[in-house]
């Protein structure tokens, strides 16, 4: 055993020092900021889009045309509620602001008189990209024909991806048609006003929420499991990467063979675990006070929620223990199929098949806020190389313990025959000489040792 904690404290120290280490550590959390703030950096730095209407119905300040434009121009101020709270310093959240910059028709279609001549002018005018007065580009234009019964809108855009306005306009424009009917029903334009006012109220409950109402913080585990699943994937995949290369880089220098003579395999297989577990733990915590950092920095209020829902159901201690027992099962393959090759390139032969079964919980995990009790994903989380990535969200949705001991009896079996087989794997390939052999390796962690 001490020889085994030796290797280890030699292997963590050797993981510090390398730059990617580094590199990796702060990278991750710089990525999730980035990934956090890019959609309000992109909405801050863009301006508006700017549209065009071209009303053809021919109904004048009464028609379609106007009512849009002035939908448009004064957005509708979300109501406040419990979760959204009104932002210190009186300013408006990005959903208050304007999405769409409404322009007087330029002169080129602003004269035609039928969908199709608009088109017609509307195409030629976009693909030559005449700016506006202001000089910004036209990004749409809107043109209305019809009438109430049967109202038509054709949205153009410079380019298809860019046309997902559709639902921002469509909306104005049923309420315009609705209104309209109305009036030709002999609804006064108040009575129809009224109608869209103190409409249904939605509040969720549910018999598990702490208060009854559903709030954040009753959302807030799920979200937390599926946080620290990711984060657990993340770890897997650079500490046992690190690993991995770690033991490619010793057995092209034979530096493994001389280990061999002063360890048993067993443990310089351990110590390598160990110490990469080490440097896991170490990269946890270092993103854990990031995390605690920014949450105390951004929205302290958050931070009780957060702990209850790491402390609820036992969060932490499950995590915990499938954190252990998954990084144990990963680590002890990763090493094993470093100890049978001499480049990267080789490894990448190897890992396929194991880089398929960590995307595969990746892939469903996300499905697992939205549908936590799935029959497909009550099934993957008894599948071990699955398990500890998606048996938090369980834990999370309040599982039976007897269920969460069950799969993590399940793992630790699982993992037991992994690292054996592993063992065997790692004492044949670290003493191979001849080429990389798939069939080879198959042959030697299944035969008798001698």
């Amino acid at each position: 055993m001490r020889r085994a904690l030796i290797i280890a404290q030699r292997e963590y120290l050797s993981f510090l020092r390398t730059p990617g280490f580094w590199i990796s550590l702060l990278v991750m959390p710089f990525v999730g900021l980035v990934s956090g703030l890019a959609p309000q950096m992109i909405a801050r730095s863009e301006p508006p889009p700017t549209v065009a209407i071209l009303d053809l119905t021919g109904l004048g300040a009464d028609g379609p045309g106007a009512w849009l434009a002035q939908s448009l121009q004064t957005p509708q101020r979300p109501a406040p509620s419990a979760e959204a709270p009104a932002r210190p310093g009186g300013r408006a959240p990005d959903e208050e602001r304007r999405a769409i910059t409404v322009v007087p028709a330029p002169a080129d279609f602003a004269a035609s008189r039928t969908p199709a001549e608009a088109g017609q002018a509307i195409r030629a005018y976009m693909t030559a990209n005449i700016p506006l007065a202001n000089g910004r580009p036209l990004s749409g234009a809107v043109v209305l024909s019809g009438g109430r019964d049967h109202l038509k809108m054709d949205l153009w855009t410079p380019a298809p991806q860019v046309s997902g306005w559709s639902g921002a306009l469509s909306g104005p424009l049923n309420g315009w048609l609705r209104r309209s009917r109305l009036a030709a029903a002999g609804v006064s334009p108040a009575l129809a006003d009224s109608l869209d006012q103190n409409l249904t109220e939605v509040r969720d409950f549910s018999p598990k929420a702490a208060a009854g109402q559903v709030s954040f913080a009753d959302k807030a585990p799920l979200l937390v499991a599926v946080g620290l699943s990711f984060m657990l994937w993340a770890l897997v995949l650079t500490g046992a990467g690190i690993l991995l290369n770690t033991v490619i880089e010793e057995k092209s220098n034979r530096v493994i063979e001389v280990l061999l003579s002063s360890a048993s395999v067993t443990e310089i297989l351990a110590g390598k675990i160990l110490g990469g577990a080490a440097l896991s733990v170490t990269t946890l915590s270092f993103w854990a006070a990031i995390g605690f950092w920014l949450l105390n920095r951004s929205a302290p209020d958050m931070l009780g929620v957060v702990g209850a829902a790491l402390t609820g159901h036992g969060l932490v201690l499950w995590f915990a223990a499938f954190f252990v027992v998954g990084y144990l099962m990963y680590a002890s393959i990763f090493a094993a199929i470093g100890s049978y090759c001499e480049t990267p390139r080789e490894a990448q032969t190897l890992l396929g098949p194991v880089m398929v079964l960590l995307t595969v919980p990746i892939v469903f995990l996300g499905a697992t806020i939205n549908a936590p009790d799935a029959p497909v994903l009550k099934v993957l989380v008894w599948v071990p190389f699955f398990t500890p990535f998606l048996m938090t969200t369980r834990v999370a949705t309040g599982a039976p313990p007897a269920e969460l001991a069950a799969a993590l009896a399940e793992m630790v079996l699982m993992a037991s025959f992994v690292v054996w087989l592993s063992g065997r794997a790692f004492r044949s390939g670290a003493l191979a000489t001849e080429k990389l052999d798939p069939r080879r390796i198959l042959a030697s962690m299944f035969s008798r040792e001698r």
